[in-house]
């Protein structure tokens, strides 16, 4: 594993002039799961390695009102075990889901979001929860929406000079539930074959709002659009999940892998969006 140069700036205005400088040579370390092996197995060579942790505040979160801060060097072990976000069951349980303990005690929320992968559950977290992603570059702060950040496999909307500084997760309306499951062969040490995300808001016993997320079965992590609008209106029971999760499965476009086949991956996505629907029905309060 070689690299020129290291460094480790102290404010996010050094991080970014350095990553102007370097370009394309640099390479960002959050937590080092996915950086480290890579730059090990040769298959990443850059000049200059540029350490986030010593910018103050990444490794935080702060609530409001509206909701909540998390900074990108988040550990994904520390996100899932926090009772503060509570209010936030499915994106705790999305972190919960990253790979063994080991890995999310090192492994950061920003790492996992701008690693880009398809099959990233922590992601999905975000996703169900319409998390806005917030940026920071050498021409000033701006904002993305979650489901807009990722561009395809390892490709984000980060420009060049800019990094990731945290993340801001919307606070539930009343009446909210949320629930988000993983399918792998092997538990959460494999890599995700399906991740499917549910966020319901019920009214009056009526599904008055829907956010399905689909993980491991498009180029980037995906909202089941049409199986959203199809909830509208719809009572949270068996036969709507059911019918959900059809629905979900036409709009997932997986490819075969050695993990999984395409057509399996559509009959999981069939079965997780139908458990994720009646789980989230039961996580309303």
């Amino acid at each position: 594993m070689r690299f020129e140069k290291y460094f480790e700036p102290a404010s996010i205005k050094e991080c970014c002039e350095l990553l102007v400088e370097y370009g394309k040579d640099a390479k960002l370390l959050a937590g080092g799961t996915d950086l480290v092996p890579k730059m090990k197995a040769e298959v990443l060579a850059p000049k200059a390695v540029i350490s986030l942790h010593k910018i103050p505040g990444l490794e935080t979160y702060k609530l409001c009102d509206k909701g909540v801060t998390i900074g990108a060097l988040m550990p994904l072990r520390k996100l899932s075990l926090c009772e503060d976000l509570n209010k936030w069951p499915a994106l705790k349980a999305a972190a919960g889901h990253v790979s063994s303990m080991q890995i999310r005690n090192q492994a950061t929320l920003g790492g996992n979001a701008c690693n880009a992968s398809p099959s990233a559950d922590a992601v999905e977290g975000l996703m169900v929860y319409d998390a806005i992603v917030n940026i920071a570059g050498p021409n000033g702060d701006r904002e993305v929406e979650i489901a807009d950040f990722f561009k395809g496999p390892g490709k984000t909307d980060l420009k060049e000079g800019e990094f990731v500084v945290s993340f801001f997760v919307p606070a539930p309306e009343e009446g909210t539930g949320a629930a988000y499951r993983k399918f792998a062969i092997r538990g959460d040490t494999d890599i995700s074959i399906v991740g499917a995300g549910a966020r319901l808001l019920l009214k009056d016993g009526k599904i008055a709002d829907a956010r399905i997320t689909l993980a491991s079965v498009a180029p980037t992590p995906m909202r089941a659009v049409k199986t959203e609008e199809f909830l509208i209106g719809k009572t949270p029971d068996e036969e709507t999940a059911k019918a959900a999760g059809k629905i979900a499965r036409d709009e997932a476009k997986p490819i075969s892998d050695p993990r999984a086949s395409a057509w399996y991956r559509k009959d999981i996505v069939e079965v997780e969006v139908y458990h994720a629907i009646l789980d989230a029905a039961a996580a309303v309060k």
